[in-house]
């Protein structure tokens, strides 16, 4: 019995909602009316409502517009003519189908409005960009990255896509801050930190505060301190090492610090500032080891220095793409 109770209350919360929103001069007084009739009735208002309202302040795509439309026009047609008396509090049962569909279009379509929507931050090679988020949170850009977000009241959720980010988190231990990267999750709550996707290889490092990584693999959990950088690789089970962070982060300024980094790992950070790909081709210079500082904007400097330094022969493709091979091949050794 009480639960038949709650779902006629529920039932003619809904039904109030679609007739305010259809003619809302017409039915106001009646409204408030039963509002005052019983407690109950504010409360189950309520729960129809906050959807409703969450709905109308987002949903702005002609898909949901289209469904709410269509609900609000079955409420009208079911409800015409079928009216009874206010204080019986009573409504007819077609009337009632219609308020059902009518707060389950609503509420249906802002969760599916909220699990899909988010926002795309990216940047063009070349480009630096940083962007600011609603909370203060700040996301800084590397060149050829991309960086997905969604937050709620509850989460904030982002993802990189691809390159590289610095992420300026503003503290907020009840909302949990997420970084997903090639199935691999950075939690923060207030931090600073930066993540670098190279290929399948993804680098975390830690700037300040602290930091919880939750590896694709299930069941593994790593806390990071300041200064520390973490490599999740394919080939190797991930490492955690002491960094230079100024160095780590010298892309923020324009210069890019290597330290006996293997050559295609150069190259790919390298690669994203320039409008010509930069290939290895030759699986036998890949590992090569590179240290130095390059300007981030000199692609053709880097290529000449690796041609100068190192056993490397750099030719140009007919599509404009850079392709680095060994000399050692090219005169049969």
């Amino acid at each position: 019995m009480i639960a038949s109770v709650e779902s006629d209350r529920l039932l003619q919360a809904a039904t109030w909602r679609a007739r305010l929103t259809e003619a809302p001069g017409t039915y106001i007084e009646q409204f408030e009316l039963w509002l005052a009739h019983d407690p109950q009735n504010g409360e189950t208002w309520k729960r129809v409502q906050a959807p409703w309202e969450s709905l109308g302040e987002h949903a702005t795509s002609p898909g949901l517009i289209r469904l709410r439309q269509a609900a609000l026009t079955h409420a009208h047609n079911a409800g015409q003519g079928h009216w009874t008396h206010l204080r019986r509090f009573r409504f007819p049962a077609r009337l009632g189908v219609a308020a059902v569909l009518v707060l389950i279009i609503a509420t249906a379509s802002l969760l599916i409005w909220q699990e899909r929507h988010f926002d795309v931050y990216s940047t063009r090679a070349g480009e630096r960009r940083v962007v600011t988020l609603a909370d203060g949170s700040q996301i800084a850009l590397d060149a050829q990255s991309e960086v997905r977000v969604r937050y709620s009241a509850h989460v904030r959720e982002l993802a990189l896509v691809s390159g590289q980010a610095r992420f300026d988190v503003a503290h907020d231990i009840a909302r949990p801050f997420s970084v997903t990267a090639n199935g691999h999750e950075v939690v923060a709550t207030g931090t600073a930190f930066n993540v670098d996707l190279l290929g399948s290889d993804l680098l975390v490092t830690l700037i300040e505060g602290h930091v919880v990584v939750l590896p694709q693999k299930a069941g593994t959990r790593l806390v990071l301190d300041a200064g520390e950088q973490l490599v999740i690789s394919s080939s190797a089970s991930p490492s955690v090492t002491r960094v230079n962070v100024d160095h780590a982060t010298a892309w923020e300024s324009g210069h890019l610090i290597f330290e006996d980094e293997r050559l295609s790992s150069v190259v790919a950070r390298v690669g994203r500032y320039g409008a010509r790909p930069i290939l290895v081709d030759d699986e036998e210079i890949s590992g090569l080891r590179i240290s130095g500082v390059f300007h981030e904007g000199d692609v053709d400097g880097f290529v000449s220095t690796l041609v100068s330094y190192l056993p490397v022969r750099a030719q140009q493709a007919s599509d404009g793409s850079v392709r680095l091979s060994s000399r050692k091949r090219e005169r049969g050794m």
